[in-house]
């Protein structure tokens, strides 16, 4: 399960530029046509003068191509930096009171708000971040950073994530880090097995945060309560988890938040889920029934 809201998010954004790509180019094959039709009209009355030479269409062509790749960059750009809140409701960590904020949390200081997002560095675009291990107790270990390649294929490299000093009004992660650096840590890996002086790997006792967001809340009894939809981080650690559940073939539906200590990590086969208590499973259905009605 990937999370809906951001990918929609990202969608409109892609959708609104697609307009502009268009243009773009149709601005630029037009420009490159005008080009051979003035060197034809040349040639017509200037005798032994050639017609458009093949480099003139190959550079032409070059120039599209650019247009176009400059434009998607913008497009992904654009969408990489597109936020909204996310609108839940929270509940109380007191399993016997039924109290309920509305509250409206910033993606930026999300998991999902931050993996994806290029880290800055000076300025410059040095990687992108591909993944927060976590703890036990919700506490971010290591920040997994891309090489800043564009389809996210390519080396991942673990840092500490006190590495991480912040991030700017458009989202982007900072952090001291080269793309120099980068290239010269070891290779970082999800298989315990294959460390070595090379390669570094999750340590024993650390979660995979983009695996969490693919999992769900459970009662004692392991029956889905909600889907897991984001974890929200304050003070260098996971406060809280943002559920939904009512959805529609994965989507629509309702948001509630939970303290992130209050649930624990399972795991189920090769995923893992988040378990309440019996109370707070208790908690969390009377709550459902009272939001649809």
């Amino acid at each position: 399960m990937h999370k809906q809201l951001l990918t929609a998010v990202s969608a409109l954004a892609i959708l609104a530029a697609a307009p502009a790509m268009a243009d773009t180019q149709a601005e630029t094959n037009a420009s490159v046509n005008a080009e051979i039709t003035t060197d034809a009209d040349r040639t017509a009355n200037e005798d032994n003068m050639p017609t458009t030479t093949e480099q003139d269409i190959k550079q032409g062509w070059e120039n599209t191509k650019k247009t176009v790749s400059d434009t998607a960059n913008d497009v992904a750009d654009a969408t990489e930096r597109t936020y909204n809140d996310i609108k839940a409701s929270l509940l109380s960590d007191d399993t016997d009171n039924m109290e309920i904020q509305n509250v409206a949390i910033n993606t930026q200081s999300t998991a999902s708000g931050m993996i994806g997002q290029p880290v800055i560095n000076n300025g410059e675009r040095v990687g992108k971040i591909r993944d927060i291990i976590v703890d036990g107790s919700g506490t971010p270990t290591m920040v997994i950073v891309g090489d800043g390649d564009f389809f996210g294929l390519g080396k991942l490299a673990a840092f500490d994530y006190s590495t991480i000093t912040g991030t700017n009004s458009e989202g982007d992660v900072i952090a001291p880090l080269t793309e120099n650096a980068i290239s010269q840590a070891a290779e970082f890996s999800y298989e315990p097995e294959n460390e070595n002086g090379n390669i570094r790997v999750i340590p024993s006792n650390g979660y995979s945060v983009a695996k969490l967001l693919d999992g769900q809340l459970v009662d004692s009894q392991g029956e889905t309560l909600a889907q897991i939809e984001d974890i929200q981080f304050q003070g260098g650690s996971a406060a809280h988890l943002v559920v939904s559940f009512d959805q529609v073939l994965g989507l629509g539906g309702k948001n509630a938040a939970i303290s992130y200590d209050t649930a624990t990590v399972i795991k189920d086969g090769d995923e893992y889920d988040f378990q309440v208590s019996a109370d707070k499973a208790v908690q969390f259905e009377n709550f459902k029934k009272t939001s649809t009605n």
